[in-house]
């Protein structure tokens, strides 16, 4: 097959319109602007870009989808051209990206895939429970949500419709918490349209650490906590996962968690083609980087986002996969790109933590920002200033410097 039309020796490939992708994307239409002789290439198999830290509203219902889909063609300057492509594999020595719509050629390129659901290779996960990472999904378990709770109307033994209309969902991560505390508000009217008792619905979370929003301090997660008690979320930590069968969840104590819908928010990891790349990987199969975000013995290859695996030097332990450090990181994958190609010096990237927000519930959340925590109405209105500014902020092609999960 022929090199598809716009790539090839001078071209700048950025796989991925995700938080990183597209924040790169952006900038480098800015900084080469007077560069026509280098081409600049954002690929992805979706024409719009998924503001992933809103998902959980559009699996409650109280978001609709088509608000966090923000398509390319209204963000993207004219100096980007946009292939839409599934990416299949890498030609590493031949410099040629391989998608479904033909190979790329890259002078430079920039991998920024995002992750995947990590199962963690426990048995009937991947089947038996739904995912929370794309517009896609969430929107299948709002659908899913809506089918338990008219199925819970069809026995009257009030213990069966409690189970059916029973939403458990695993991982205590800010995805999961979010998730927990949306659907605890929203199911209880939800139940009344389909002919149940407000109280019927219910929402359990399960994490298998000692803890929710593992990292976070004991105040914000005792905030947290309570807030979801509060809304009535069953929490249940040191709940280890040892398989997901047909009655639910089945604890390494053999326990069995029972519900109608089973949610997995318990982490992520690369996705599998990186796997075969012959690229250095570490944990979760993350690609292993230098200072300058470049791929360990490939320097022409940068990695952004939730593909690349960056230490903090401070904690010890890899970056975890939050929008702030994609931005970030995406922010000195386009001024070294742009430094390497003037001749200038490029910048080791340096994480500056700017906060973690997390809404609980339509109303309340709970924040960390230099040192201060804080819950309550204030923090959700701070998550939600945050997603708004974002949104603004891509339309407009403004740089953004953000404080959010």
């Amino acid at each position: 097959m022929d090199e598809l039309a716009g790539g090839g020796s001078d071209a700048v490939v950025v796989a991925g319109a995700g938080y990183a992708g597209l924040h790169i994307a952006l900038r480098l239409g800015t900084m080469l602007a007077k560069r026509p002789e280098v081409k600049l290439i954002l690929i992805d198999r979706n024409d719009y870009h998924q503001v992933l830290t809103e998902l959980p509203r559009v699996a409650a219902g109280t978001r609709a989808a088509g608000a966090v889909r923000l398509p390319l063609q209204d963000v993207l300057a004219d100096r980007v051209q946009f292939i839409r492509a599934e990416i299949t594999g890498f030609d590493l020595a031949a410099r040629r990206l391989l998608t479904t719509a033909g190979p790329i050629g890259w002078r430079r390129l920039v991998m920024a895939l995002g992750s995947r659901p990590n199962d963690f290779a426990i048995p009937g996960l991947a089947e038996r429970t739904l995912p929370v990472y794309s517009v896609g999904d969430a929107e299948q378990v709002w659908a899913a949500v809506g089918r338990a709770l008219g199925a819970g109307r069809l026995t009257a033994d009030p213990q069966e419709q409690r189970r059916r209309a029973t939403v458990v969902i695993g991982g205590g991560g800010a995805t999961g918490v979010e998730l927990a505390g949306e659907l605890a508000e929203a199911l209880p009217e939800l139940a009344g349209r389909h002919g149940l008792a407000p109280d019927r619905p219910a929402v359990l979370l399960v994490e298998a650490g000692p803890t929710i929003l593992a990292g976070s301090s004991p105040k914000l997660v005792d905030e947290a906590t309570s807030i979801l008690a509060g809304l009535g979320v069953q929490v249940r930590t040191g709940a280890v996962i040892g398989a997901a069968t047909e009655e639910g969840f089945r604890l390494k104590d053999d326990q069995v968690v029972a519900g109608g819908v089973f949610v997995w928010a318990g982490g992520v990891k690369a996705p599998d083609l990186v796997a075969n790349s012959e690229l250095p990987t570490g944990h979760n199969g993350r690609i292993k980087v230098d200072q300058y975000l470049r791929v360990l013995d490939h320097p022409d290859i940068y990695v952004a986002g939730d593909l690349a695996s960056v230490t903090d030097p401070v904690s010890g332990h890899v970056l975890p996969p939050l929008a702030q450090v994609a931005l970030e990181e995406g922010e000195t994958v386009a001024h070294n790109l742009h430094a390497e190609l003037d001749g200038t010096p490029q910048a080791a990237f340096t994480f500056h933590d700017k906060g973690f927000v997390v809404s609980v519930g339509a109303t309340r959340g709970v924040a960390e920002v230099a040192g201060l925590t804080s819950g309550g109405r204030l923090a959700h209105l701070l998550k939600d200033a945050i997603e708004w500014e974002y949104r603004q902020s891509v339309r407009h092609l403004r740089g953004w410097d953000p404080l959010i999960r």
